[in-house]
This record gives C-alpha cells, sequence and structure tokens, in this order.
C-alpha cells in the first residue's frame, strides 16, 4: 500500500526550549500638565501561534478601555485625559509572556495558491511607502522564476531580499521605504521587510509586517535589560500553511540562514500591520507603525513622551 502524506504540524516542539520573559513597559507623558484634552492610545501584547501572554496588569492615572482595530485584528489600550493634569501622568503595563518554536512543517507539498483572493485585498495591495507597480512586479517575477509553488516562490523572494540588502540603521529611510531599499540596497529591518512585502504582494502572496522587539540577553551578573528601539519581521500566507513569519532583516545583519519560517526566540510581537487607523479613531493620520504609545492633544499628536522597556528571562524550560 503507497504511504500517504499529511501536512500537520511538526511533532518535534515537544523537546524544544520555551522562553519566558516578565516585561515592564512604563511611559510617561512630559510637559503635559495645563494641557487639553489627552487621549492615549498603546498596543497590548497579543497572543499569536508562537507567544502566549500568561499575565497581563495595567496601571494607569485614569479609566481605560482596550478594543481592536477592525482591519489587523491589533488590541489597544485607549484613555482619555482631560482637565488639570497631574505632573507628567505614568503608564505602566507589566507582562508576562511565553515564547515557542514557531513550528511550520514547510513542505512544499502543502502550499497552494489562494482560494479566494479577494480576502486577503488588505495584504496584496500597495501601502504608503510599500509599492505594488510595474516595476515590483517585473522584479518579482525575474525572482521567483519558473516556479508556481507559493512556497518555493516566496523562499526566493526571501533569498533574493537576504543577499541584496545590507543592515545597516544608520541609513535606513525612516519610515520602511521599498524605494528606499531599492535605490540603496541597505537599510533597516523596516526598509528590508517593506521590499519582501513588496515583492511578495506583487506575485499575488498576502504578506504583512509585524512590529516588536527582539530582547538581547542582560550582560553578565545582571537579570534584567532596558530595550531601546523595536525590531520587526514579515508573514506571509501560503493556502495549506496559514501565516508563515521571516526575518530577512537578521539573515542580514547575523548572516543566519534559517530564518525562513522560523524567528529568533527573543522575538515578542506587539501589533501586525503598517497604516493603522487606531479605535477609537485618533485624529491625525494613519499610523505608519504601531509599536508603542501614541498621543494626541486635542486631536493633535503630541511625541513628548518617555518610555522604558525592562524585560528579564525568567526561566527557560522543556514541554
Amino acid at each position: 500500500m503507497p504511504a500517504t502524506f499529511t501536512c500537520a504540524p511538526e511533532a518535534s516542539n515537544a523537546t524544544r526550549v520555551i522562553t519566558r520573559y516578565e516585561i515592564d513597559d512604563r511611559f510617561s507623558l512630559t510637559r503635559a500638565t495645563g494641557v487639553g484634552v489627552v487621549d492615549v492610545w498603546c498596543p497590548l501584547i497579543p497572543d499569536t501561534p508562537y507567544q502566549r501572554v500568561l499575565s497581563v496588569a495595567v496601571h494607569a492615572p485614569t479609566v481605560w478601555t482596550v478594543s481592536h482595530e477592525r482591519e489587523h485584528g491589533n488590541s489597544v489600550l485607549h484613555a482619555r485625559l482631560s482637565g488639570a493634569l497631574s505632573r507628567d501622568p505614568s503608564f505602566r503595563l507589566r507582562y508576562s509572556v511565553e515564547r515557542r518554536p514557531v513550528g511550520h512543517m514547510l513542505d512544499p507539498r502543502c502550499a497552494r495558491a489562494l482560494d479566494t483572493p479577494a480576502l486577503f485585498q488588505r495584504w496584496l495591495r500597495a501601502e504608503r511607502f510599500v509599492d505594488v507597480d510595474e516595476g515590483t512586479r517585473a522584479l518579482a517575477r525575474e525572482v521567483i522564476g519558473p516556479s508556481t509553488n507559493v512556497l518555493e516562490q516566496a523562499r526566493r523572494i526571501y533569498e533574493h531580499v537576504a543577499g541584496a540588502m545590507a543592515y545597516d540603521a544608520q541609513q535606513q529611510s525612516w519610515k520602511g521605504s521599498t524605494q528606499h531599499a531599492l535605490a540603496c540596497s541597505v537599510g533597516n529591518c523596516n526598509d528590508i521587510h517593506a521590499l519582501f512585502i513588496s515583492l511578495c504582494r506583487s506575485v499575488g502572496i498576502p504578506a504583512r509586517l509585524v512590529m516588536g522587539q527582539a530582547f538581547e540577553p542582560p550582560p553578565p551578573g545582571q537579570e534584567n535589560c532596558e530595550v531601546c528601539g523595536y525590531h520587526c519581521w514579515a508573514e506571509f500566507f501560503a493556502s495549506g500553511l496559514g501565516w508563515v513569519p521571516v526575518d530577512a532583516s537578521c539573515a542580514c545583519k547575523y548572516g543566519k540562514d534559517h530564518l525562513f519560517g522560523d524567528l529568533e526566540m527573543n522575538h515578542i510581537a506587539w501589533s501586525t500591520g503598517r497604516d493603522i487607523q487606531l479605535e477609537p479613531a485618533q485624529g491625525g493620520d494613519r499610523l505608519l507603525f504601531f509599536v508603542g504609545p501614541y498621543v494626541e492633544v486635542d486631536g493633535t499628536p503630541y511625541s513628548a513622551i518617555e518610555r522604558r522597556i525592562v524585560f528579564t528571562e525568567i526561566r527557560s524550560l522543556s514541554d
């Protein structure tokens, strides 16, 4: 009797390491005393197939609500302060997050074309600074060559981007730009993944940005570490596989070759997508990215925010 093949998840996760993080995210509004109506939005760390929020606590100077923005489903904490404000009103969010291996079985036999592309239009069209046009379509067709399998096409795009781009945060576009990546072949994680997303979308593969942090280990003898900046990666969708993560940025920066369908264990996601319309809606433009607090005063963006994130890797264990 011939052997049968099923597209089932890998079973090897049972012997892999699980990492748990305690995360303390604090931010305050500076020079805010006496200003008008203040609206504060902040992303809440979500559950994903590779991370699980075990606990979360919010400390805020006023009442707050949690909602989900409509296009990407990101969890949004919102608070409104009005009248006389205390000096530098502050917020604190404390999480315990368990990070698990991604665990995708990337077999081309499992991948197939989209059954209903109309369901994925949000992740197939152009966005601000992420192009889908004749130029990106021509390059994407050249990169994928004769391949007709969506997983193999995505892998060729990933390998092209990782090989063509150099990581240099000092030479980034500051907005995650396909044109910057194509013209300069250098940038930060946002530029690198803008190019990956553009090329995927240009051949009909849904792709999206994930914003978060990469928690670097603390110096020897120290138990926690302060985080500056952010990190991002991308996901593409293949029917039969679902959303598959890739990190072409770390591949460029560190020369790692295993980050197609995988992520380093120190990656924690905060939000998905670009051009974010918050809930409730902000008065200003859509947010290019949503990885930290966003504040408006009387409907106008307010940037005097101080943020500090401290994390502790409390233990690693196996299932």
